[in-house]
């Protein structure tokens, strides 16, 4: 006798359809396809954090939150059977919305100042999530990150004018534009004694009465000591530098002409002679 023949349904394993069904700055809203036999829909992570589960269960929507505003998420979307039959994977595509950027505060003022510290105050700025922080700066570099509307600086320098800024920051560190003050300080320290004073090089400038020679051109040779030229000039000054302190020197100055005669050579001391050099 003849079986009756029963026809076993396909389970339909293609992928699953979807669609955005809202966004907001830090949250994406998904549904997809509800088929039959599915009893449990995944939706998983890709990118940094890929196979990380972000929904698992029987539901068809479901809506991802704690995101970054103005950033594109992609996600995979499965499902299975009772049986641990499973759909193919689909992609699935979303961006959260742009975010206001946050506003600065009205203003900025000096409360309270003496010469080593500054109270400043500022009215309240606005952001589009989150609770406002301010990034407070002075001449350009960070002070602090505060939660309320007003900062004491302790540590000015006497003397200066500082600059200080002040911006909103909302919770995902966007930040509005500065507001600035120039703030003064009076200068009552003296400042500190010089020390380790000392002498570190000499410099002697030499000057004679010019020569006469018939040709009109003459030039001055320079020594410290024969034997040891330092250079020549034209004019009847010269500057010898290099000097060490505490030590005596002979310098000396012959005139030539362009013929190669010359003149006898004069010399001067340093210190002069009579007077004993200085010591280090």
């Amino acid at each position: 006798m003849n079986q009756p023949v029963f026809n076993k349904l396909k389970f339909n394993q293609s992928a699953l359809s979807w669609k955005v069904v809202g966004v907001t700055r830090n949250t994406i809203e998904l549904s997809w396809e509800k088929r039959a036999g599915i009893v449990e829909y995944l939706l998983t992570s890709t990118g940094d954090n890929s196979g990380e589960v972000i929904y698992q269960g029987p539901d068809s929507t479901f809506t991802i939150d704690s995101l970054r505003s103005n950033t594109r998420y992609t996600y995979f979307l499965g499902g299975r059977t009772a049986d641990g039959k499973r759909v193919t994977p689909t992609l699935v595509l979303g961006k959260t919305a742009v975010r206001e950027t946050p506003v600065a505060p009205g203003f900025l003022k000096e409360e309270f100042k003496t010469t080593d510290a500054v109270l400043l105050v500022w009215d309240l700025g606005a952001v589009d999530g989150g609770a406002p922080r301010y990034h407070v700066k002075r001449d350009g570099e960070t002070f602090d990150i505060v939660g309320n509307n007003a900062i004491f600086d302790t540590v000015p320098q006497q003397g200066r004018s500082h600059v200080y800024c002040v911006s909103t920051l909302d919770d995902e560190f966007y930040e509005s534009e500065p507001i600035c003050i120039e703030v003064s300080f009076d200068d009552i320290t003296a400042p500190t004694n010089p020390e380790n004073m000392h002498v570190e090089e000499v410099l002697v400038k030499v000057r004679w009465t010019p020569v006469y020679d018939s040709s009109g051109r003459v030039t001055y040779h320079l020594d410290q000591g024969l034997g040891n030229p330092v250079g020549t000039t034209p004019e009847p000054w010269y500057l010898f530098t290099g000097l060490q302190p505490g030590r005596p020197y002979e310098m000396g100055v012959t005139a030539f002409d362009e013929s190669g005669n010359q003149s006898e050579r004069v010399v001067i001391h340093y210190p002069a002679q009579g007077i004993p050099p200085q010591r280090k």
